[in-house]
């Protein structure tokens, strides 16, 4: 029964949030569920799932760059990406742990980043509106 409830409310969370927030949710989305395959008591079918979902968040956050408009930002976040793309597809199939923590040192700061963007950018506009 939770678990019907709790799709629905980040379904609702999903389509309601704005872009900003979409990419943060996209980074913790990545991140919660590397720490689920990084789990010591995750099964192999646990491990491979939450590697897969990893990867699919990573894509999407991949495709949605604009390079018209994002330029040398926007290029170097898809390699950024790539990067963890290739770390996530190693260690899936290596079975190895070690590249998990690799796209985390890459994900977390960027995550941060993002937020404290975010944040001035809110707390500047909301000055001038």
């Amino acid at each position: 029964m939770y678990g019907a409830q709790g799709n629905a409310y980040q379904q609702s969370a999903v389509t309601t949030a704005g872009p900003a927030q979409l990419v943060t949710m996209c980074y913790d989305g990545t991140l919660g569920a590397i720490a689920r395959a990084q789990h010591p008591e995750a099964t192999p079918e646990t491990v491979n799932r939450e590697i897969q979902r990893a990867q699919d968040i990573v894509t999407e956050l991949l495709l949605g760059l604009d390079h018209d408009r994002g330029g040398q930002v926007a290029a170097g976040l898809a390699s950024l990406y790539r990067y963890c793309l290739e770390e996530l597809l190693s260690a899936n199939i290596r079975k190895d742990p070690s590249r998990l923590q690799t796209v985390v040192d890459v994900i977390a700061p960027l995550r941060e980043a993002w937020t404290e963007a975010t944040a001035t950018y809110n707390q500047t506009h909301a000055a001038a509106g």
